[in-house]
């Protein structure tokens, strides 16, 4: 493998391509990966680094969310695409990290940083938008309340599912809840995800001024994925 910034952009989009094979989520796989070809191949030859992607998207991360607390109902939408952005980053450090042969357990968690400070702060700076921007809501500081949920349930059945796999010897993060309900409720949870629907979604509930409806669908999602992994873990070790 060429692990310089001399690999021709059919050679980085080849190794891409085999790479996520069957893994991306559907607004991934037609959206997201093939623009994250030739803009991770301009990347990979300017000479950027996966981590360095990573930390680009974790910019735009915080970025976004100052705006969206800060910026007013007129810069959310701007906010919005800049997340959508966020996603197309999380596309591209992997492909930028293995055309130069730098992948590894710091790339991982470089990646996770930067997916983990979405699902933190998202939901909450939403909420927060939704307090100051919504002074009709039925409870004072209601809205803060389900950004808060959303982003702990979120990040407590990530650590509680990663915790299983990391403690259980012969366990793999693809294999660790067999079945069909579980494989099921896995390419689902992968659909709603960073480089699923969530952004996208995410910039039309800006656009139609339902950010309360997208908050409220995600807090309920999580909060019951939460609830189920817990019992399918529970169930898997007693």
């Amino acid at each position: 493998m060429k692990t310089t910034n001399h690999m021709d952009y059919l050679e980085f989009k080849a190794l891409s391509v085999e790479a996520k094979r069957g893994l991306d989520p559907l607004w991934s796989r037609f959206i997201y990966r093939p623009i994250s070809f030739p803009t991770g191949w301009f990347f990979y030859k300017i000479g950027m680094k996966g981590n360095s992607v990573s930390l680009l998207s974790l910019l735009l991360t915080v970025t976004s969310s100052l705006i969206i607390v800060f910026g007013g109902s007129d810069g959310i939408v701007f906010a919005s695409f800049l997340m959508m952005l966020v996603g197309l980053s999380d596309c591209i450090d992997g492909n930028v990290a293995r055309a130069r042969g730098e992948t590894g357990p710091g790339g991982e968690w470089m990646d996770a940083l930067s997916g983990y400070t979405v699902y933190a702060l998202l939901p909450l700076t939403l909420g927060i938008h939704m307090y100051l921007y919504s002074p009709h809501a039925a409870l004072p500081g209601l809205w803060i309340i389900v950004g808060s949920v959303t982003s702990i349930a979120n990040l407590f059945l990530r650590l509680l599912y990663q915790k299983f796999v990391n403690n259980m010897p012969g366990v793999s993060t693809q294999k660790g809840l067999k079945g069909s309900g579980s494989l099921l409720f896995s390419k689902f949870s992968s659909e709603m995800g960073l480089i699923g629907w969530m952004m996208p979604a995410l910039l039309v509930a800006s656009i139609l001024n339902i950010l309360g409806v997208y908050l409220a669908v995600y807090c309920f999602f999580y909060v019951m994925s939460a609830v189920l992994i817990t019992i399918m873990l529970v169930r898997k070790v007693t």
